[in-house]
């Protein structure tokens, strides 16, 4: 795990680095409030932020508030260190974003804790939208077998009575428009279930006992 620490005090900062190191953390260190921002825009994977909130070029608030547009507190968790005088700022801070909050001078295992914390929230967060992912693609699949098979087969089985009587124009007029119907379902179904795919919620159905299927208005 890669934890970014953002402190304008350099020794404070390195001292927690090297124990966090000890910890088996791979830290990255910022300096300000700017170079944080320019670490995360130029895409370094980060897992965690320990932010400092009082820094002279960019306050750690500001720094939240940046990255909170970007990350949600799942994506990137954020962790706020503040010295005792600050404490009515992390009401703000928490409001903003911020995940959890320190008080100086750091005690490294409530640090690890809290880091532990987060990092293992974000895990959990993690599992639960693949889960999720899985389930949708599932019940996708359960919806094209049942919705598009069924109207397919009336159609297949619709061709092969006409292709058994080739000569014969009435059965032809008479199967025709059906299999028309029937493809022009499985057509309208693909259509339905593909504007689904574009939204960003879709509901499911229980199809057999262990089985959903998607929605389709």
């Amino acid at each position: 795990m890669k934890i970014l620490l953002v402190d304008d005090d350099q020794i404070n900062n390195k001292m927690l680095a090297k124990k966090l190191e000890k910890k088996g953390y791979e830290v990255i260190q910022a300096f300000n409030g700017n170079e944080c921002l320019r670490i995360i825009e130029n895409g370094e994977e980060v897992s965690l932020v320990l932010l400092d909130i009082m820094m002279p070029d960019l306050p750690g608030t500001e720094v939240l508030k940046n990255l909170r547009e970007k990350f949600t507190a799942f994506e990137l968790p954020i962790i706020m260190v503040t010295g005792k005088s600050e404490t009515t700022d992390i009401v703000e801070n928490l409001r903003t974003g911020a995940n959890d909050y320190i008080v100086k001078p750091i005690n490294i295992d409530v640090a690890e804790a809290r880091i532990k914390t987060q990092l293992q929230l974000k895990s959990l967060m993690r599992e639960n939208l693949k889960k999720k992912e899985l389930e949708t693609a599932h019940a996708m699949i359960v919806t094209y077998n049942h919705e598009i098979n069924n109207p397919l087969t009336i159609a297949l089985g619709l061709m092969r009575k006409i292709e058994k009587l080739p000569g014969d124009l009435e059965v032809a007029t008479t199967n025709i428009p059906k299999i028309k119907n029937a493809l022009n379902r499985v057509v309208e179904i693909v259509r339905k279930i593909d504007d689904l795919t574009e939204t960003t919620k879709l509901e499911q159905d229980n199809y057999a006992e262990k089985d959903s299927m998607i929605k389709l208005k």
